[in-house]
């Protein structure tokens, strides 16, 4: 759950009131959760869930001011500063090819987007998006803030701004705050992961590493997960506090929704590994039909300082980390099936790298990335300025377009009406100012 009230962890033991519970034949409730383990923070082991969502939030319908679109964000954030000019590299250009010996990717085994840029080798299901006409690339994408800290970067990108350090709130999260109504599905939002994404602080979405961690066992007395969920619904109403009997009870209820399909959740077989994995939760959850309308994962991996590898070896690491990401995204798409006519990925990094290697053979912090828009309701092609690779900052592929342009404008075009600046505070959200990666 959230460790925002030190009272969540007040032991059922000691509550006011309770009852015993008959479980296991004559075992109590204080013999069942001494043989269990299960105690106050049992629920909470299962997924952090944000307190704010059980006063007025949590519930089985959305009833939100806003219209519902139906449509999905997956929001994937290359956590380590992913090479942009390894995704997407610019054609018959001899900079890039002189400056990279070794680890540029050659013209002739790009796979073609236009007749300026070419995506890396292993981009095969990234480019079969393309041909179907839902991919769209904005390169020299990134943040106006000169910062090549990946915590701090990566904090910017995630708040959704380019310098407030006041905001404790991510982006996504202020989204969810404009178009929360009275009653939210707790699964609206889901990150997946070991903690809360940033870019959804100040939500009311849940964090989990997989489906399966949503499910209650006992480790001793054999009980199952719907045992377990009946003593602990019984617990609950008892306890003297509010907050507690709150967190409990939603909780359990989330529990029990995401009970039909964790119990066999695990990815089937053939199921890329790696980022697969993360990947794997949000594609089960959108084909079953759950209610998600925003879903985050991270890849990390990505700060190539050395060996990066040629761009046509397989076993290279730089061929070897985007293969792996695409082929994860193959298979998610594959998955969802007819949710992919709503479903929109987003992504992301914290900023590029250099354009030259260095004496290790790979690539240091740089400016601009590489941002990337899959899937529905995308207008296909390369988007923004580029500025190319002589007119440089130190050296560095300059930002020219500013990734909040993106962020606003799949909010914008995809999701329920908002008031964007209120997501964004202190940027132009206004549609001149988007870079046209989706379709009206």
């Amino acid at each position: 759950m959230n460790n925002e009230s030190a009272d969540i962890n007040t032991p059922i033991d000691e509550l006011d009131g309770a009852v015993a519970v008959p479980l296991l034949g004559s075992m109590d409730r204080r013999r069942f959760l001494t043989v269990s383990g299960v105690g106050a923070t049992a629920i909470a082991a299962t997924a952090y869930i944000r307190p704010s969502m059980f006063f007025g939030q949590a519930g089985a319908a959305v009833t939100s001011s806003a219209t519902a679109s139906g449509n999905i964000i997956v929001n994937i954030f290359l956590r380590g500063a992913a090479d942009g000019l390894s995704f997407l590299s610019p054609l018959n250009d001899s900079t890039y090819q002189t400056l990279r010996p070794g680890v540029a990717i050659p013209d002739a085994s790009a796979l073609g987007v236009n007749n300026q840029f070419g995506l890396h080798p292993g981009a095969v299901r990234i480019k079969a998006l393309l041909d179907a006409g839902q991919a769209a690339f904005v390169p020299a994408a990134g943040s106006p803030n000169n910062n090549r800290s990946h915590f701090s970067a990566q904090s910017m990108m995630d708040k959704g701004s380019s310098s407030d350090p006041t905001l404790s709130t991510g982006w996504l999260g202020r989204y969810f705050a404009a178009t929360s109504g009275a009653s939210e599905d707790a699964l609206r939002g889901v990150s997946i992961g070991n903690g809360l994404q940033p870019s959804l602080r100040g939500s009311a979405a849940i964090a989990t590493p997989n489906l399966q961690s949503l499910l209650l066992y006992s480790a001793g007395s054999g009980a199952s997960s719907s045992q377990v969920q009946t003593a602990l619904r019984a617990m609950y109403p008892a306890a003297s506090n509010e907050l507690l009997r709150a967190q409990g009870a939603a909780a359990t209820d989330l529990v029990a929704e995401i009970a039909p399909i964790a119990s066999s959740a695990a990815a089937p077989t053939g199921w890329p590994t790696g980022f697969g994995s993360a990947l794997w939760p949000i594609a089960k959850l959108i084909s079953a039909g759950y209610p998600v309308e925003i879903a985050t994962a991270d890849l990390g991996g990505w700060d190539e300082h050395d060996a990066m590898g040629s761009a046509t070896d397989p076993t290279g690491n730089q061929y070897k980390l985007v293969a792996g990401l695409d082929t994860a995204l193959g298979a998610f798409f594959d998955y969802i099936g007819s949710a992919a006519s709503r479903t929109t990925v987003i992504i992301t990094t914290e900023f590029g790298r250099r354009i030259a290697i260095n004496g290790s053979g790979g690539t240091d912090h740089g400016r601009g990335m590489v941002m990337m828009v899959l899937g529905a309701g995308v207008n296909p092609g390369v988007h923004g300025a580029w500025p190319g690779l002589t007119d440089t900052e130190n050296g560095d592929v300059k930002v020219v377009n500013d990734f909040r342009k993106v962020y606003a404008e799949v909010l914008g075009r995809r999701m329920r009406t908002t008031n964007l600046a209120s997501v964004f505070p202190g940027f132009d959200t206004s549609q001149s100012n988007w870079l046209g990666v989706t379709t009206v």
